[in-house]
């Protein structure tokens, strides 16, 4: 391979990366940051805060002091929160076979992700948020597969986000339990 080629593909993949982060929604987008920050949100922002020219920060001051705190979105009044804080539940990665329905066409793929609160599936069609959607999938050392209804949250070219609408005590219990063991 040569420098050229090097340079190509590297170019290649930031250009793939650019793409599927502005594709990402506003929330996934900032839980991406700090995860790519290491939860050290405060220290960019001052970063961020000297760089800017006087008149930049008089600014920034003058309209931060003019937003009404009710205002801000829950997620960002504490920028010291983890990322898993944010979230309603702790997420796993993993890759699990899934069966779901929408509008009457059934589908096949994969769980990427899931927390007892919904799942990513990764998929090719694009799904616009709000659709209804019923989802089985099992999980492993579990013989009794889940059946969850649930509606999609949020849509990118990988796939989409899936919030569950009633999940039981025992499933909740099930999926806490998958989620908390260590690999």
């Amino acid at each position: 391979m040569t420098d050229t080629d090097a340079m190509t593909g590297r170019f290649s993949i930031t250009a793939r990366l650019f793409k599927l982060v502005s594709d990402m929604p506003k929330d996934q987008q900032l839980l991406l940051l700090r995860q790519l920050m290491g939860g050290k949100v405060s220290t960019c922002l001052y970063k961020l805060i000297v760089e800017m020219t006087e008149e930049q920060q008089i600014i920034l001051s003058e309209q931060m002091a003019q937003l009404p705190k009710a205002d801000l979105p829950v997620k960002m009044l504490n920028l010291e929160e983890t990322e898993s804080s944010m979230r309603e539940s702790s997420r796993k990665p993993c890759l699990i076979n899934a069966s779901y329905r929408i509008q009457d066409r059934d589908f096949q793929s994969y769980i990427l992700d899931v927390s007892v609160g919904g799942v990513f599936i990764e998929a090719k069609e694009r799904f616009p948020k709000g659709m209804d959607l019923l989802l089985q999938f099992s999980i492993p050392n579990r013989p009794q597969p889940f059946a969850i209804s649930g509606k999609i949250a949020w849509s990118s070219p990988r796939g989409f986000g899936v919030k569950f609408d009633n999940v039981t005590a025992i499933q909740g219990n099930m999926l806490k339990s998958f989620i908390e063991q260590n690999e």
